[in-house]
């Protein structure tokens, strides 16, 4: 196990960081930074099993646009794949690990973690706390800003500048690595062209600064208690800190969790918040974070993605949404799945119409055009004739 990080100024952090992982970004890297780290009680929730392998035998995809078949075990291995479940109606239909990946082996998330902030603010609202359209600086009074409001955190669409890039002076290393994220997000500052769609790691640092000031706990605590201390999670989880000293969660990456017991937390979204008879979170709070409804859909809202390639696909072929921290899936006019989407590829799929989640979880992206596409695909083989 590699030494945690130096990080007594960013700088140190950074420079620590680079020496012991170059400069990309690892899905096991959490060893290298101060976790808080979950119990899991004494016991967990086991979902049956009908395991069916006869369908998964090959696969076929898109690659650059061009439609290619593999055998199902290769592709999942050269992929980088290391975690593949297909759960319907509670039941496991497949399972299976790779690149020495097992069930108990712990998986950094990274931004799948912005789907469970998602779901603390909704616990939040629903217990009075704050609402959606309060503004942000009732809660953080020290920022500079104008006018923002939470539920512009949640849609991504605030206004606050935000450069990509792992050079140190990019705020995409800085949320990254710096040692004290309070600090940090109170720093943050407006784009000066106005409000638009930019996927942002300080809207997550934000809203994680503001649950800590309303509930009067950390954010891994108030988790705990309404979330992860319910669901019978089989192995111990842990959410990624700033620093030791500092102690604030990286709530735009910072969960990490074994497969299975992510699966848990798409349950819990596919049975509307319910489970083991308690409702933990409202069902009106997973329509209203998860649909389309209210969905701002102007070419114009998108316009910083539009000459990414995937902004081109996902966004002006209006094949996809986002709302509060998920990603919207488009199927027809009358339905819709959606998605948390975290770096290197880590996928929770969701399908309320075939009451299914899928998971994907890699140490890379792999050679495919989309996960979500992919795991869409899966769930409807995993359900024919079910």
């Amino acid at each position: 196990m590699k030494a945690r990080l130096k990080q007594n100024s960013y700088m140190q952090s950074y420079i620590s960081y680079l020496m012991k992982n170059g400069f990309s970004v690892g899905y096991d890297d959490y060893h290298l930074f101060s976790t808080k780290d979950f119990p899991r009680g004494d016991e967990y929730f086991r979902y049956d099993t009908i395991l069916d392998r006869s369908k998964f035998n090959s696969i076929e995809y898109l690659h650059k646009g061009q439609r290619k078949s593999s055998p199902f075990t290769q592709f999942m291995t050269h992929t980088g794949t290391t975690a593949l479940i297909l759960i319907k109606d509670d039941q496991i239909y497949y399972e299976d690990y790779f690149n020495g990946h097992e069930r108990g082996t712990p998986h950094k998330l990274f931004s799948i973690t912005k789907s469970y902030v998602s779901a603390l603010v909704g616990i939040a609202i629903n217990q009075g706390l704050f609402h959606l359209d309060d503004q942000i600086t009732t809660y953080i009074p020290e920022l500079k800003l104008k006018s923002m409001t939470i539920k512009q955190l949640l849609q991504m669409d605030s206004g606050i500048k935000f450069k990509e890039g792992l050079l140190p002076w990019n705020d995409e290393a800085k949320v990254y690595l710096h040692p004290n994220a309070r600090e940090l997000a109170l720093s943050v500052v407006e784009d000066s062209s106005g409000s638009f769609f930019h996927y942002n790691d300080y809207h997550s640092l934000l809203l994680g600064l503001i649950l800590e000031r309303v509930t009067g706990q950390s954010v891994s605590e108030y988790m705990y208690q309404a979330i992860l201390s319910k669901l019978g999670l089989e192995f111990q989880s842990h959410w990624i800190l700033d620093s030791e000293k500092h102690a604030f969660e990286k709530t735009e990456s910072g969960l990490v969790m074994t497969a299975i017991d992510l699966a848990k937390f798409g349950s819990l979204y596919l049975k509307q918040g319910k489970w083991q008879g308690e409702q933990l979170i409202s069902p009106e709070w997973i329509q209203e974070s998860t649909s389309r409804e209210h969905v701002i859909c102007d070419k114009q809202h998108f316009q910083y993605y539009e000459n990414h390639p995937w902004g081109k696909m996902w966004f002006r072929q209006n094949k996809a949404y986002y709302k509060y921290l998920w990603w919207g899936n488009k199927n027809r006019e009358e339905n819709n799945d959606y998605f948390a989407l975290g770096n290197l590829g880590q996928v929770l799929y969701i399908s309320p119409e075939n009451n299914a989640i899928a998971i994907r979880l890699g140490k890379k992206w792999g050679v495919m055009d989309w996960w979500p596409s992919i795991l869409h695909k899966l769930i409807n083989t995993c359900c024919a004739d079910k």
